[in-house]
């Protein structure tokens, strides 16, 4: 239903006032948001996957529940709707975008050990929950407080500014992407680069209380500046609570890298290595060095060079030279890591052992070294870059490096001599992707599952082969193993696995999705719900709201999408995610920007033909990325083409987007609050159906290519469904 007559803003077609005070400061705090919402996403989810185990679905879920919750915020903000004359509402708006961030930080982790049992897996309902409460009052303040600035923006030019106040807040977002992903957070720690968003908005809300004779609320602020310069100065918030996630341990070292947060702690005599607060390594674990190196290295007659893949610090590489090895590569792609571990322990000090601070796919296709032995001592595929090691193509470049009869090793899951539906599939997938590039492969039960693979013989009499060697080890001998015993089990794990079983690919990910239905069905929950969800909101959108409104939800339903298909497309190729998120997020909403922009110079021309066209248009963009990911994949570029490439492209889609929503705040008629409210929560609701669908459910099971085309025919079926239904403005039960 439209709002009552002379509520409405017209549409901006002529020149705005010339540029005043208050405009500025409304400007200002625009961007400010901008800057605080994108900076306070990246600290929080690095946050959540630090301390919830994270891969893409805890991802998928945290950014879901921000976009929604901002998204309702956006809704609220129709409550704004009068107030846009007062400048309190904006004061107060701008103090707590300043001292929420911080103060979640704090709780996250100071109440993840008193609500939770210390150590434990946190269920995928616990950490939905969790992230849902815990990110409520920032998102709904910043969804809020964007309708707030919006209509204050518009009732300053006396006309339609929703679209000039999306570009000032997505400028703001661009730059606060590119500072913090790039120059801030590396360099600082959490709080610290938050404390640059409180300065940032209380300073703007002291100059606007000052500017609105509110010379109290000015004294607040400022005082409140103080406050937060003599915390981070003098008490170290960082560490303080960093220590509160390790109870019962001393926290001798902890270092935030692009990769994820390192954390080294001490127990007695023995040292832990942690990333994301998920254990990697422990000094004195001989049954685990042990494992990872003599099931596959037995197999050879003579290594001479050998490769290892991760897990240096536990102690493997000691293990390898005692086979008389000329070298031991081993390549670590967090540099961080290897401080840590050159740090505390010696397991990397011999001469012998060279460190390759290096993405391994990146060594493999670059190295002239041969190989008789290759160890990927790694977790399981539980994100989409472990999966990366675990693919056809992987297995492909390493045997290009590998001499003949050369055997490699990788393990997973916990050896059970039970396995459910899916790690049975799970194994079964990494069998039949072995097999497309190697002859042989033998399955050694352990404490995990080790996999050999070679094109020259394989056997599974580990104990014996160690006596032949004369080799005195701890755990893997014939007093530890039986011989027949590990051969009867190995038998009936390979047999109990699939013949036809999927091959993981870098663009096709099954086994990183089959580990986590694994995961998922250990905490006895389905993926399928998820995308039941997706799917009820997607017909939601579309019953309740305006063709208009349904356009920009599937809008942002194609944005989120086509955003975390380069991000992952990019994992694939380089493995470097988190370092080039930062730099896909800002040309995104750099993006967003221009596009929204471009549009305010046609805006007497805007209508619901030209949205309609947009539509298409980014329904042409899934289709021409599922064309162009192959190729990518297959022919080698250089390293900064490739980066160039996939900036231009988040560029462009981004553009295309920012273009359906100025177009969209044009043509939908309503006031100024809430129309912003109303476009700007659609717009999230869909980025977080998409954000949650597409990373969860739709890309491991349809492949980048496939989600690609997806995104393409949601875009065309929302223009067919606005070119049906353009005389009039609603679907559904609402009426026009």
């Amino acid at each position: 239903m439209r709002p009552p007559a002379g509520h409405e803003h017209p549409v901006a077609s002529g020149a705005p006032q010339p540029p005043s005070a208050g405009l500025t400061l409304a400007t200002a705090a625009l961007s400010a948001l901008g800057v605080t919402a994108i900076a306070t996403q990246i600290v929080l989810l690095r946050e959540f996957l630090s301390i919830f185990y994270g891969n893409e679905l805890v991802i998928g879920i945290v950014l879901a529940n921000w976009l929604l919750l901002t998204g309702l915020g956006s809704f609220l903000g129709r409550l704004a709707e009068g107030r846009e004359t007062s400048d309190r509402p904006a004061i107060c708006s701008l103090i707590g975008l300043g001292l929420l961030p911080p103060l979640t930080v704090a709780l996250l982790r100071g109440l993840r050990n008193e609500v939770f049992i210390p150590g434990s897996m946190i269920g995928i309902t616990q950490a939905s929950l969790s992230s849902l409460v815990l990110l409520a009052p920032f998102c709904l303040l910043s969804g809020f407080s964007f309708a707030l600035f919006a209509a204050a923006l518009s009732e300053r030019l006396k006309a339609n500014a929703i679209s000039l106040a999306y570009v000032w807040e997505s400028l703001g977002s661009a730059l606060g992407g590119a500072a913090f992903s790039l120059l801030l957070i590396p360099r600082l720690d959490t709080f610290q680069a938050l404390t640059i968003t409180v300065f940032l908005n209380l300073t703007l809300a002291a100059m606007k209380a000052r500017a609105s004779c509110h010379p109290r609320i000015a004294a607040l602020a400022l005082a409140l500046i103080v406050a937060a310069a003599l915390t981070i100065g003098l008490a170290a918030p960082d560490t303080l609570t960093r220590r509160l996630l390790f109870p019962g341990q001393e926290v001798v070292a902890f270092r935030d890298t692009p990769y994820g947060n390192l954390t080294v702690t001490r127990h007695g005599d023995q040292l832990n290595f942690f990333e994301n607060t998920v254990l990697m390594a422990s000094t004195n674990d001989v049954a685990a060095a042990e494992e990872a190196v003599h099931y596959a290295m037995v197999q050879h007659p003579k290594p001479r060079h050998v490769l290892l893949v991760g897990g240096g610090i536990a102690g493997t590489p000691h293990e390898v030279l005692r086979y008389g090895v000329a070298s031991v590569d081993y390549t670590e792609i967090n540099p961080w890591l290897i401080d840590l571990a050159q740090t505390f322990t010696k397991a990397l000090s011999d001469q012998k052992i060279q460190v390759i601070p290096d993405d391994a796919r990146r060594h493999v296709r670059r190295t002239d070294r041969r190989y008789d032995v290759a160890l990927i001592n790694l977790p399981d595929p539980e994100t989409a870059q472990l999966n990366r090691y675990f693919t056809v193509e992987f297995f492909r470049e390493l045997k290009r490096v590998l001499h003949s009869g050369a055997v490699i090793s990788l393990s997973l899951l916990p050896a059970t001599e039970y396995q459910g539906a899916e790690a049975r599939l799970l194994s079964s997938s990494l069998q039949a992707t072995l097999k497309q590039v190697f002859t042989n492969v033998l399955i050694v039960p352990g404490g995990r599952n080790y996999f050999l693979a070679s094109d020259g013989p394989l056997a599974i009499h580990i104990g014996r082969l160690i006596e032949e060697r004369g080799l005195e080890t701890v755990y893997v001998n014939q007093y530890y193993l039986d011989d027949r015993i590990l051969e009867t089990r190995s038998r009936e794990i390979t047999a109990a696995l699939a013949n036809n079983a999927p091959v993981n690919t870098d663009f096709a990910p099954v086994c990183y999705f089959q580990q986590l239905a694994y995961w998922l069905s250990s905490l006895g929950i389905s993926s399928g719900p998820w995308l039941f969800l997706g799917l009820a909101a997607l017909l939601m959108a579309g019953w309740r709201f305006s063709t208009i409104g349904l356009g920009i939800f599937t809008g942002g339903f194609c944005a989120s999408s086509l955003e975390m298909v380069l991000l992952i497309a990019f994992q694939a190729l380089y493995g470097s995610l988190y370092q080039m998120t930062g730099i896909v997020v800002t040309s995104f909403m750099a993006g967003l920007a221009a596009g929204s922009w471009s549009v305010r110079h046609f805006a007497g021309k805007a209508h619901i033909g030209s949205f309609i066209s947009l539509q298409l248009l980014v329904a042409a963009a899934g289709v021409v990325l599922a064309l162009a990911l192959p190729r990518l994949q297959a022919d080698d570029h250089a390293p900064a083409a490739i980066h160039l490439l996939f900036t231009a492209m988040s560029f462009v889609a981004a553009a295309l987007i920012g273009m359906e929503f100025a177009v969209a705040s044009l043509i939908r008629r309503g006031t100024a609050a809430s129309v912003a409210g109303e476009l700007y929560g659609l717009d999230l609701a869909g980025s977080a159906v998409g954000a949650l669908t597409v990373t969860v459910y739709a890309i491991p099971r349809l492949g980048l290519t496939g989600v690609s085309l997806l995104v393409g025919a949601v875009s065309a079926l929302s223009a067919g469904i606005c070119l049906i239904g353009r005389g009039g403005y609603r679907i559904g039960a609402g009426g026009k």
